[in-house]
């Protein structure tokens, strides 16, 4: 989910948004004042927290990327870099750095098959993740501002030319973006310690994702999340836990050798 919005955002707006680790842990906050201040079990939390990472995303394009996008590349990472800084440490001075958890009646369970052991937290992060993906999908190719959306990422001069408003529809797509986060926040929260720094590792991940799933490119972006997921997964019971990280990042020196426009991306040829 973190992948999939970044790489949506990328492909509309063309920046890449170095926040998206940090609005990852400001979501998870969310859900913990949620469960804990209003006593709502945390999957139930996800229309609210959805609602308020979109509203964030409009607010933070309209406010702050749009006045950046036609300065230079430079100027657009250091405003998304300082805004994850800003964000990151403004959840340090509200709630410290004392870890926070969320917990769900079935936080314990596990589905059993064979000699394969799967907690129910997992199974549902993988469902949520697998749907939230497939209507994304679905609205980008099925709805007229999901057609608009599309148009603006190929060709936004076109797009103005035809009627359709560009800043709104970047709008839009970053808020989609930053929605998709905070499905992500609500799928891992019992999964996972918050703190100001969670979503770092997160951010980080999905930035390698995103690039080898081909820039721009959702469906690219979801089927590689998938592979490091499941590599990362594999590596740490077959080999080493503590060199699971380590692993993404050989991986991702390795592919990016072989195959330097992503495990997905096309080249083009511009005349």
């Amino acid at each position: 989910m973190v992948s999939v919005g970044l790489t949506l955002i990328f492909g509309v707006v063309k920046i890449i948004n170095f926040a998206q680790g940090a609005m990852l842990t400001v979501a998870l906050y969310g859900v913990y004042l949620l469960t804990s201040r209003l006593g709502l079990e945390a999957y139930l939390t996800l229309p609210l927290v959805v609602v308020g990472m979109f509203v964030i995303g409009c607010l933070i394009q309209t406010v702050l990327i749009d006045r950046v996008l036609r300065k230079e590349r430079i100027s657009q990472l250091l405003v998304t870099f300082g805004l994850g800084m800003a964000l990151e440490n403004g959840c340090l001075a509200i709630f410290g750095g004392d870890f926070r958890s969320v917990n769900v009646p079935f936080g314990n369970e596990v589905v059993s098959a064979a000699d394969v052991r799967v907690p129910y937290v997992d199974l549902i992060a993988f469902g949520g993740a697998v749907v939230s993906v497939a209507l994304l999908m679905l609205f980008l190719r099925t709805t007229r501002t999901g057609t608009a959306i599309r148009v603006v990422a190929q060709q936004p001069d076109s797009a103005e030319l035809a009627g359709i408003n560009v800043r709104r529809m970047y709008a839009i797509a970053f808020g989609l973006g930053s929605a998709l986060v905070g499905v992500a926040a609500v799928l891992i929260a019992p999964m996972y310690a918050i703190q100001p720094t969670t979503g770092d590792t997160f951010g980080i991940v999905a930035f390698i994702v995103v690039i080898l799933g081909g820039l721009g490119s959702v469906g690219g972006g979801a089927a590689a999340a998938m592979l490091i997921g499941i590599g990362q997964s594999v590596f740490a019971t077959m080999v080493n836990v503590q060199m699971s990280t380590a692993f993404v990042f050989g991986a991702f020196i390795v592919l990016m050798i072989a195959r330097p426009n992503g495990l997905f991306g096309r080249t083009e040829r511009v005349a």
